[in-house]
């Protein structure tokens, strides 16, 4: 059992808007940052699934002010629910199963005897790469985002690390941090209050499939073009003596007639469907009074209450209300507050049982492979299938079994509730140490700038996009896991030191380098080539506005350059580090976009970064090396403002004993160039001062 750190007062967050993956490729190390003052590496052996100590946490300086901890698991607090009493087995050692049907209490030892597997469902969860781990002298190595995660999952504290306001909601899933189950029951509580929720139409929302959006001038020229049709309409009906369009369609008039019809009903039906959406997102809370949306406009207010709904939902779209938007905005509450509880579950089953696969592969059909037997095998999906099964054991596979489960629960519960499930055995070629690697596949690449010799835009469409694959070698065997999307570097803007910015190409590296070293809540020390508006921000404090460093990109934090976790890309024995990370991404539209690039790193959804490295560090064998001190100061003058950025760690660093292998392929080299130009390339129509036009920045 592996024990709880002493934890100090948490590491600054902030908050901002989604940033650009500016540290790749030309991340530096500074020359005032001592090396790390790690201790004695902690072999983690074979690398077999690690038992995690699920009870109390320290009792450290809280970060929340207004309550305990959610982390917080009192001796004394016992269920007021299920069809048996738990007697006196203490909170921190009771685990909820389910017995036909009933639900029932054991001990851990009882409950791990009769086969259960364990998922924590309390408040105080984080996945693996953020849990408690000690080093080889048995003491606890601390990890500074585990509270700050706990907090934000909690909505208890924002980006910064200050006390959530009020009412508010923080709606990180898209960012890697799903909400605890604590949140999940408020939904729940919430929305089972909510009257409102009767007034909305969800069945004829579910009929239509998208609000079309027009641009000032196209609404003005639409409008004259309805005014004219429902002429047309006035005209057919009253030499057809009926008072209805719907009458008139009955006496099967003209082409023209009836398309006039569908126009201006589909323009009513866009206007009831609008109407809706406005209701349904004023009922949950997304129509806030500072975005300032007028009712029945298209306008920015309700696109930002609709980026609000989206990432409560864990949806990755633009703010067009379309497709997985429009779908899960036709969904009663009793069905998006059941995926919201799934989405949950499936992170914290995923990082129980430590999976991978999860239905991504490359073609029409799954892979497959041999097995011992000499049969055939499909590879399965893990991910959906344990959470199947957790779910239907659990009673809460369906709307109304997760709702009555919630229903039964008191807020309390969520600070002690450990459930026992059964999950299904794993594919064979599953085990202590599997033979893991990476391989990236660059799709199209362009090495030629964005615009020709006239200085005109060149297009670049890319066909195939990036793409990152992790396989397991099996029986000389090659088997794909994942298959997920993912960026490569291209043509981006850098300062030079003349003070002017230019365009230079970010690479992404084709060859065969290693993961030796896996930073968890990693921060980024920014070249001196970084813009420096990145690295200031605005921050309201109390209804004013202040300047400040932006931390939200340096780290560490789930909007930061890195992500979450990064793995560290090097080559040769002596680790050369060109820069280049496999990391998570709070810029999620990026990663499948054919027109964006990163500065040369192989962006991932957070969470799936969260699930990777939590993958390969419990199937490799790992030292646990703890936080990592940095001590980088920089002070930098922008703006008419001084700035004194300061960045104590570089994070919470595992590395992996031997390295994980990756390969990045070449890919499909297009446009005319072969390889990529070197150095700074002027944009076209900025202006230069002539010395330097003639001297530095030349092509």
């Amino acid at each position: 059992m592996r024990h709880q750190p002493t934890l100090g007062a948490p590491w600054l967050l902030v908050r901002g808007l989604l940033v650009l993956c500016l540290g790749c490729g030309g991340e530096q190390e500074p020359a005032n940052a001592a090396e790390p003052q790690a201790g004695a590496p902690a072999q983690a052996g074979s690398a077999a699934p690690v038992t995690v100590s699920l009870g109390s946490p320290p009792s450290d300086a809280p970060v929340f002010e207004d309550d305990d901890p959610p982390d917080a698991a009192p001796e004394s607090e016992a269920p007021k629910v299920g069809a048996a009493d738990p007697g006196d087995i203490p909170a921190d050692e009771r685990v909820l199963v389910v017995v036909d049907g009933a639900e029932r209490y054991l001990s851990r030892a009882d409950a791990t005897a009769q086969g259960y597997d364990l998922i924590n469902f309390r408040n105080d969860w984080v996945p693996f790469i953020f849990q408690p781990m000690d080093g080889p002298d048995g003491e606890p190595l601390p990890n500074r985002y585990r509270r700050i995660f706990i907090g934000l999952a909690n909505d208890k504290i924002d980006g910064d690390g200050r006390k959530l306001p009020k009412n508010e909601k923080n709606f990180l899933e898209v960012f890697g941090i799903p909400p605890s189950l604590g949140v999940i029951h408020r939904r729940y509580e919430t929305d089972a209050e909510a009257a409102c929720h009767a007034q909305i139409d969800y069945d004829f929302m579910a009929t239509q499939e998208r609000i079309k959006y027009r641009s000032d001038r196209a609404l003005r020229t639409h409008k004259r073009k309805l005014s004219g049709l429902q002429k047309t309409i006035d005209r057919a009906m009253e030499k057809a003596g009926v008072a209805t369009a719907a009458a008139l369609l009955e006496q099967k008039p003209s082409k023209e007639v009836r398309a006039a019809i569908e126009a201006v009903q589909d323009q009513a039906d866009q206007e009831r469907l609008l109407a809706e959406i406005e209701k349904r997102l004023e009922c949950d809370s997304h129509n806030s009074d500072r975005f300032k949306h007028k009712e029945g406009k298209l306008d920015r207010g309700l696109r930002l209450a609709v980026r609000r709904f989206q990432r409560k939902h864990k949806i990755y779209e633009h703010t067009n209300l379309k497709n997985e938007t429009m779908k899960t905005m036709a969904m009663p509450p009793i069905v998006s507050n059941h995926n919201g509880f799934r989405r949950v579950l499936e992170e914290r089953i995923t990082d129980a049982a430590h999976l991978l696969e999860d239905g991504t592969f490359r073609g029409k059909k799954p892979p497959t492979y041999v097995g011992a037997d000499g049969e055939t095998h499909v590879l399965r999906n893990l991910v959906k299938e344990f959470t199947d099964a957790a779910m239907q054991q659990l009673g809460v596979d369906t709307p109304e079994g997760a709702k009555a489960f919630m229903e039964r629960r008191q807020a309390g519960d969520f600070k002690w509730m450990t459930v026992g499930v059964k999950f299904p055995s794993k594919p064979e070629y599953y085990t202590a140490a599997m033979d893991l690697e990476i391989e990236i596949d660059r799709g199209d690449v362009f090495y030629a700038p964005p615009w020709d010799e006239e200085g005109k835009p060149r297009k670049q469409y890319r066909k195939r996009l990036p793409k990152f694959s992790v396989f397991t070698r099996y029986r000389d065997q090659r088997i794909r896991l994942a298959y997920w999307p993912t960026t490569i570097g291209g043509w981006r803007k850098e300062i030079h030191s003349d003070g002017h910015e230019y365009f230079a190409y970010k690479q992404s590296y084709v060859g065969d380098r290693i993961i030796k070293k896996i930073i968890a809540g990693p921060t980024w020390v920014p070249p001196e080539s970084t813009p420096l508006r990145s690295l200031a921000k605005r921050r309201y404090v109390n209804g004013g506005g202040q300047n400040v460093v932006n931390y939200s990109e340096l780290g560490p934090g789930y909007l930061s350059a890195y992500g979450l976790v990064a793995g560290y890309f090097t080559k040769g024995s002596k680790d050369y580090d060109q820069g280049i990370r496999a990391h998570g991404s709070s810029d999620y539209m990026s990663i499948r976009s054919p027109e964006r690039y990163s500065h040369g790193c192989h962006r991932l959804l957070n969470h799936l970064s969260v699930r990777l490295y939590g993958f390969i560090l419990n199937h490799r064998n790992m030292v646990v090396e703890g936080d990592q001190p940095l001590r980088h100061s920089r002070v930098f003058y922008h703006k008419g403002e001084t700035f004194n950025l300061r960045l104590p760690t570089r994070g919470f660093k595992y590395t992996l004993d031997p390295p994980l292998p990756v390969t990045v392929l070449r890919g499909r080299v297009r446009g005319g160039r072969s390889s990529p130009v070197q150095g700074l390339v002027k944009i076209p129509d900025k202006k230069y001062p002539k010395e330097e036009e003639e001297g530095e920045g030349a092509d």
